[in-house]
């Protein structure tokens, strides 16, 4: 809805809260969370009511546009904030995977929601956050999450919902949701290499077994880059569609809190950040979800996990026999090149907002999701298949920049 409502941290107050959760809030205290490169993200705890809380939460947590001008206008410039709302509004309650339950939602009324407001569950009252540095899924999660999504996948294909127009483009051509962050990168190699170097403090490529990664990266980044994001853009358009959540990197997946004992078939997987929700076939899906994510002995079952994810998407909807498996993993490997194109985009940009001493994790988080991508982009064979597409590009041959 469109209405009054906080654009910033210190608008939030008892009075507004009261009204988004329909009881009187008397106070709170808040704890800011890390929201990724879009969003700010908060948690306000020990909330008190006027009399009996009965069953007003006792936290909650609160999404609502970056603070920073430069973050903001990379939200907006992938529709961010508007597919959030439009997805907790509209599609979440149909949805098969489960997302946080939503008590309050505002904009601005724009066309692209550059201020908004989510109020959602808290859900570390009974779950708890996967960590992409240091606590990834086992193999077993990993599974679960691939079987979860052929259900997810299964329900919205070749729906109408894919024709929704902020789920994709206006003219049906398949495009990736961080399109612009990989687009950054060409011709850019040489000062994406120092900024990564300043904010991991060490070179992307330092290892014995890198040389051939570093010629397949100069290629990315060179000057066809355009050319072979179109060519494997033409390529996912030929594709079946259905809804992808996008943005499956583990920060955005909750399983029951571990200290209740439940293993991974008994545990329920909660997903979050809906920012990058959109129509295309599901071997995207698949490479944010496991490329940086997952540690190379799990990420290595890929193919495996990605053949029973298959035989289960078409059990559920025969129609995605059309969609074979190895359109499912060839999909998946270009997408790693197209998404580690993003990745190495956004560097200079975040490197440039880190002082000396700030935010370890940032530079923890590129650094071994750089060591898991590289293994990725090894094994997949991703150097032969931008060979191939190459090949098919108007000049030909080798794309060394």
């Amino acid at each position: 809805m469109v209405g009054d409502f906080p654009r910033t941290v210190e608008e939030i107050s008892t009075e507004w809260l009261s009204g988004a959760l329909g009881g009187p809030v008397t106070g709170f205290e808040m704890t800011k969370l890390e929201g990724g490169l879009f969003a700010e993200t908060l948690r306000l705890h020990s909330i008190s009511y006027a009399g009996e809380a009965g069953d007003l939460p006792p936290s909650v947590v609160i999404k609502m546009a970056h603070p920073d001008a430069d973050q903001r206008a990379m939200a907006l410039g992938n529709n961010a904030y508007l597919k959030e709302l439009r997805f907790f509004e509209d599609l979440a309650p149909d949805v098969p995977l489960r997302s946080p339950g939503l008590y309050a939602s505002a904009s601005d009324g724009s066309p692209q929601a550059e201020f908004f407001i989510l109020v959602m569950e808290d859900l570390s009252v009974h779950s708890k956050v996967f960590n992409q540095v240091d606590d990834t899924p086992s193999a077993d999660f990993a599974l679960k999450q691939a079987l979860e999504l052929a259900e997810f996948h299964a329900q919205y294909w070749e729906s109408s919902e894919v024709t929704l127009p902020w789920l994709g483009q206006p003219d049906g051509r398949y495009q990736f949701v961080l399109d612009s962050l990989a687009r950054l990168a060409a011709g850019e190699w040489d000062s994406i290499r120092a900024a990564w170097k300043q904010m991991c403090r060490r070179d992307l490529f330092e290892g014995p077994d890198d040389q051939p990664l570093e010629e397949l990266i100069a290629r990315l980044c060179g000057p066809q880059c355009e050319a072979i994001i179109d060519a494997i853009s033409d390529l996912l358009s030929s594709r079946p569609l259905t809804v992808l959540h996008g943005d499956l990197r583990v920060d955005n997946l909750f399983r029951t809190d571990p200290a209740l004992g439940k293993g991974a078939e008994e545990s329920a997987l909660t997903y979050i950040d809906w920012q990058l929700i959109h129509a295309g076939p599901p071997g995207v899906e698949f490479t944010v979800a496991w490329m940086g994510s997952l540690e190379p002995e799990v990420r290595r079952l890929d193919l495996e996990m990605l053949r029973q994810y298959h035989a289960r998407l078409v059990e559920l909807e025969p129609a995605a026999a059309a969609y074979t498996y190895e359109m499912l993993v060839e999909d998946y490997a270009l997408s790693c090149c197209v998404y580690w194109l993003a990745v190495l985009g956004a560097v200079p940009t975040i490197a440039g907002g880190l002082d000396e001493s700030g935010d370890q994790r940032t530079r923890d988080l590129f650094h071994i999701a750089g060591i898991r991508s590289k293994a990725a982009l090894r094994e997949l064979n991703c150097a032969a298949l931008i060979e191939q597409i190459c090949a098919g590009l108007p000049e030909g041959g080798s794309v060394a920049g």
